[in-house]
């Protein structure tokens, strides 16, 4: 009776799970039924974990990511191998979701290289629905093929070969032509009818009327508009609600029916979705602001330019954090990969040396042996002295704490790259910047977390120079940076950029939470001429105006 009931409730875990994909407050409200259940205590293991997955997926559908971190954090130190990935996928959603794009490629990372453990189904649609989501969402369109072609040979279920073309079609609009996307998209369409998958098919439609637009279709789009607007309204999703609506009114704007687009624009702001990278953002403020223009309303248009251009910064500040923690993922991915080779190549070699000596004993060639040896150890000496060369040079050269020129050595190509721009009548710019209050930092948590800081900030600044800008250290805290073929706008924007990267480094996983912010000066050398020290002093002088108007801003030279 006992195992009656416990098989009874997997299946109602099971039936939960789906219909989490489907009806997102039926989930909620049944899963809150269960979790009332009073015989929760003889649940075995496994039911305990898999009743705490779907309790932290019901906190992210509700927007509590927080709570549902801190339940994932513990599945995922559970043994059962199935619990792990699920709850590393829904941490990949998390972070995805929050913009911790570099938290969320770690979490990638682990899922793909366990992937080829997994062979139910349903769980591997679960963990590359997550990755193929971030792919997605970064605009990595190469990385979705391959996935899915996966996918589609491990399962022949309806349902969820729906869910895996849906993910797919993203890829297919931006690679394939639109004649060959829209046969797809038709295909989709009729696989998750025949599915009965409402919610997926409406996601679908949603992006398809988005991409109708970019096409300058909007009759097409308000067709399907018209189609389904009532199945969305009976549903009552929040995302669905504002991206029908939001795609409605740019279609009527671009028809020039004002009164619908306004009417519909309004509706969907009241369910906009708190990602502003989801184009029913954009797109209800960039009618509103359309339409606040063409009737003269300048209150209303000066509030809804500020959220356009507010929502437009925001995708551009994300697409630049998604960019930089992908590369920073496949980079150590990379490294990771030339280190195991490096290994294998060692094991190789060992083994090949090995082998010569067994030879060489068995065939007593002892004179043999005594040039292999003598060889060994010139190579040994010269490897050596080469290696010591090499570090010792780095030592006069390089900052050891940042990586970057010391003050000599920057000295030294600043005034090549000085006397190359002034020979061949090129502009030069320079920039100076020290961090705000730095003093402060060593003396209130210790030198090596200032230190730290350090490392942080040239790691966040060189990320936006180009391979022929000179990045040197020429101070405890004071640093500069010579820009060849750069005027003092171009300078005045890197120096704006690396301000906000340095403002913006995330202290809270030290154990001492502080700011950091730093000051530019910039001087260009059509105004100061091409030596060296002047240019830097004048560029000081600029940072120095910069300090006494308030700090953590950019100055340029007069």
């Amino acid at each position: 009776m006992f195992a009656a009931a416990s098989e009874e409730f997997s299946i109602k875990l099971a039936e939960l799970n789906e219909l989490r994909h489907k009806d997102k407050n039926t989930f909620s409200q049944q899963l809150l039924l269960l979790s009332q259940d009073t015989t929760l205590t003889d649940l075995n293991e496994q039911q305990r974990n898999k009743l705490r997955l779907l309790q932290a997926w019901d906190l992210v559908l509700s927007g509590r990511f927080k709570q549902a971190i801190d339940i994932v954090d513990e599945l995922e130190k559970q043994d059962n191998l199935s619990i792990q990935l699920s709850a590393t996928s829904l941490k990949v959603n998390i972070h995805t979701l929050t913009s911790k794009y570099t938290e969320a490629f770690n979490g990638v990372e682990r899922l793909l290289s366990a992937l080829h453990f997994v062979d139910d189904e349903k769980l591997f649609y679960q963990i590359i629905g997550q990755v193929i989501l971030l792919y997605n969402k970064i605009e990595h369109y190469a990385g979705v093929p391959p996935l899915i072609k996966h996918g589609l040979t491990i399962t022949k279920d309806p349902n969820l070969l729906c869910r895996l073309q849906t993910l797919a079609l993203p890829n297919h609009y931006h690679t394939l032509g639109y004649a060959e996307y829209e046969t797809k998209f038709t295909e989709v369409i009729r696989l998750c009818d025949n599915a009965q998958e409402l919610v997926f098919n409406l996601v679908t439609i949603r992006h398809h009327m988005f991409y109708l637009l970019e096409q300058q279709q909007p009759t097409a789009a308000l067709e399907w508009y018209q189609q389904f607007v009532g199945q969305v309204t009976q549903l009552n999703y929040p995302l669905l609600t504002a991206g029908f609506k939001a795609a409605a009114a740019e279609a009527f704007l671009q028809q020039g029916e004002l009164v619908s687009a306004a009417k519909l624009a309004l509706a969907a702001e009241q369910h906009l979705p708190t990602d502003q990278h989801d184009p029913a953002v954009l797109a209800t403020y960039r009618v509103l602001y359309r339409l606040a223009q063409a009737q003269e309303n300048f209150q209303t248009l000066q509030y809804y330019a500020e959220k356009r251009l507010e929502t437009e910064l925001t995708i551009a500040r994300e697409k630049a954090s998604q960019q930089l923690a992908f590369q920073l993922a496949n980079s150590e991915t990379r490294l990771r990969e030339q280190r195991i080779q490096l290994l294998d190549k060692d094991n190789e070699l060992l083994t090949l040396e090995r082998d010569l000596y067994q030879q060489q004993a068995e065939k007593r060639y002892l004179f043999l042996i005594f040039i292999c040896s003598l060889s060994l150890i010139l190579a040994a000496v010269t490897y050596r002295s080469l290696t010591r060369s090499q570090r010792f040079r780095r030592l006069a050269e390089f900052d050891q704490l940042t990586g970057i020129s010391n003050r000599h050595h920057f000295y030294q190509h600043a005034n090549i790259a000085a006397k190359y721009c002034e020979q061949n009548r090129r502009p030069l710019s320079v920039v100076v910047f020290d961090l705000d209050y730095f003093k402060k930092i060593n003396d209130s948590y210790g030198h090596a977390m200032g230190d730290w800081a350090l490392q942080q900030v040239v790691a966040s600044c060189r990320n936006f120079m180009r391979t022929s800008d000179i990045f040197g250290r020429v101070g405890g805290e004071e640093f500069a940076i010579v820009l060849p073929d750069c005027r003092a706008d171009k300078a005045e924007m890197l120096a704006e950029i690396c301000r906000d990267a340095i403002a913006n480094i995330d202290t809270s996983q030290m154990s001492n939470t502080f700011t950091l912010t730093a000051s530019f000066g910039i001087s260009e050398a059509a105004q100061v001429g091409y030596d060296i020290s002047a240019l830097l002093d004048a560029a000081d002088k600029a940072l120095y105006k910069a300090k006494d108007n308030g700090r953590n801003q950019v100055w340029c030279s007069d």
